[in-house]
């Protein structure tokens, strides 16, 4: 038993070894995909969230909650491009608008477009 078990913990750290390697070799091309990714997928989730506490609450959603999102979101996205290395740059509004669109989209769905 006690030899399964180290064999088991062996093969997880193993596993974890390599996922932490390849974090470590990531290109400054795909460490700045992914700080724009966060950044698109951070700004989708607060929208919704505004949109959610609105529905909730029967109210009319924040203006202020909306635009907080956005400014985060143009900080978050600046940083990733300040810090070079991206394989595209001043996409800012395109990926901008298609998270817009994906919040914009998924709320119709949800709500029937009220």
């Amino acid at each position: 038993m006690g030899r399964i078990l180290l064999v088991v913990v062996s093969v997880a750290l193993s596993v974890l070894a390599g996922v932490r390697g390849v974090d470590a070799a990531a290109t400054r091309a795909e460490k700045c995909a992914v700080a724009k990714l966060k950044a698109a997928n951070k700004k989708a989730a607060a929208k919704l969230r505004c949109h959610e506490k609105a529905v909730m609450e029967g109210k009319r959603v924040a203006s202020n909650c909306l635009l907080a999102a956005d400014d985060r979101f143009v900080v978050a996205f600046a940083k990733a491009e300040l810090k070079g290395g991206c394989a595209t740059t001043r996409d800012q509004a395109a990926v901008e608008d298609q998270v817009d669109r994906f919040v914009t989209g998924l709320l119709d769905t949800l709500t029937g477009g009220d």
